[in-house]
């Protein structure tokens, strides 16, 4: 039955590559927007082999983007509804499901469940401090990251540089202090690409920096987001092609589409804001518009 299913695959899959797809295991951490459009298109792609991480329900907030939100899943795990869908798509998937958030304890012993994790949690300081930590354990991990109308994917490997460098975070920060950083609404106002290539208004983005409002989303740049994550997960997985390999990047808009690349700015500002100095800076860089600005045109 695999061979029927997926007859289409060997077309452009030699029947090595193929079983290489199937047999990989994939860890995903958050199964709404990212994390289910992942799972269900490694699912459709023959990948039979998944490990699952997520607390949380479908509310009627999440129907605008995630894959498995109908009006008959509200209230349901997102996990349990993705575990579902991947059953009907090929009965002999074997899935590890955690109907539970994942602590911060556990990030390495769940990135070793797996050949490749993609963190796609609501929890971004989770998601960084796992991209950092797959680094250091020898797994391929994902970053993908949609922001409004942008998107962002990177196949992180053992050489790659530190996520946390990459964007511009404290540099290799614990958990708990990455997130006290991040839920600083003045930390946070720094990030006006969000405003400029994420096309938020600046109503939602004041919202979202003093924590009062979600990420801004739309379905396709999601959707896109999770495809580009997939075929990044397959070229790992398969070996057939050279994986877009951190500090390069996908870097997705309304009005294009190329390879980018996280420049040196971006780690030296990382190792800068690790600093107490450093961080004592950003309020001040946050009051000052012209600045803001300015850091927003040496991280791009």
């Amino acid at each position: 039955m695999y061979k029927q299913f997926f007859e289409r695959n060997f077309g452009v899959f030699n029947p090595e590559e193929q079983q290489w797809v199937r047999n990989a295991r994939v860890v995903i951490i958050g199964c709404g927007g990212i994390g289910g459009i992942v799972a269900v298109a490694l699912a459709r792609s023959g990948l039979e082999h998944f490990v699952l991480y997520e607390f949380d329900t479908y509310q009627p907030s999440n129907m605008n983007r995630q894959i498995e939100c109908f009006s008959d899943t509200l209230g349901v795990n997102k996990a349990v509804a993705i575990k579902e869908a991947l059953f009907k798509i090929n009965p002999e998937i074997d899935i590890t499901l955690y109907d539970r958030a994942l602590e911060a304890e556990e990030i390495s012993q769940a990135i070793q469940q797996g050949d490749v994790v993609i963190p796609a949690a609501d929890e971004w300081p989770l998601s960084i401090v796992m991209l950092d930590t797959a680094k250091d354990l020898g797994v391929p991990a994902i970053l993908a990251y949609p922001v409004g109308a942008l998107a962002r994917v990177s196949t992180f490997l053992p050489e790659s540089p530190y996520a946390s460098e990459c964007l511009v975070m404290p540099y290799r920060f614990p958990y708990a202090e990455l997130k006290s950083f991040m839920d600083n609404p003045n930390n946070r106002r720094i990030l006006q690409y969000y405003r400029t290539e994420g096309a938020w208004t600046q109503e939602w983005f004041d919202g979202w920096c003093q924590g009062a409002l979600p990420h801004a989303q739309l379905c396709s740049p999601v959707w896109i987001t999770g495809a580009l994550a997939t075929m990044e997960i397959v070229k790992v997985v398969s070996g057939k092609w050279k994986p877009v390999v951190a500090p390069r990047y996908w870097h997705i808009t309304p009005t294009g589409a190329r390879i980018a690349k996280f420049g040196l700015t971006r780690r030296l500002l990382s190792r800068a804001c690790r600093r107490p100095w450093g961080q004592a800076l950003l309020p001040a860089l946050a009051e000052r518009p012209w600045l803001v600005n300015l850091f927003t045109r040496a991280i791009s």
